[in-house]
């Protein structure tokens, strides 16, 4: 029985280290993803890159890393699908399929009803430099992103938030067109 417990309490300090280090990566990839997105807004782009490349590198070595600790590290995966939705579309003008992020699909889910919010903050942005066309298209993407989710539905446990998410997105998009509509209405 002493050889099974010293096994035991080996291979549970093995896995605590395992834990903390995904914990550790986890943090880095979210604190990235977060930099990112500001200096994006920003339209830093060179700083934006810089921490864009440092949030690619963070999640390859998580997901080297992470293997029995997925759910501990989720919200780093949800966190680089968002700012990577974000990158492509302020430079592509449209959401990257989910196999050109390199996330599965609940992330990819999550991360792209999170960037409707970075959306709607691109697209006030837009609005406050009068530049309406601007505006109108992240608008339209916001409504694409909800729209083609609206009809889902997932247990919590299975995709955690996500119905809370869907609301988020609901109500960000009628705050959007809202103001795009006074606007437009304005500008006449």
């Amino acid at each position: 029985m002493a050889d099974d417990i010293a096994r035991i309490e080996k291979r549970i300090i093995e896995l605590e280290g395992q834990m903390d280090s995904v914990m550790q990566l986890s943090r880095a990839v979210i604190r990235f993803a977060g930099k990112a997105i500001t200096a994006m807004h920003a339209r830093h782009e060179k700083e934006a890159g810089e921490f864009l490349s440092s949030m690619s590198e963070s999640m390859k070595r998580l997901k080297a890393t992470e293997q029995g600790f997925e759910h501990y590290s989720l919200p780093a995966h949800q966190e680089y699908t968002e700012a990577m939705i974000v990158y492509n579309i302020i430079k592509n003008g449209k959401v990257p399929p989910m196999g050109e992020i390199g996330e599965a699909e609940i992330p990819y889910l999550l991360g792209m009803m999170d960037a409707v919010g970075e959306l709607k903050r691109e697209a006030f942005e837009s609005m406050r430099k009068r530049d309406l066309a601007t505006a109108s298209m992240y608008y339209s993407l916001m409504l694409e992103i909800y729209d083609s989710t609206a009809h889902l539905r997932f247990a919590g446990a299975l995709v955690p938030d996500f119905r809370k998410k869907q609301d988020t997105a609901r109500i960000q998009i009628e705050g959007t067109i809202s103001e795009l509509v006074s606007l437009e209405g304005k500008a006449r």
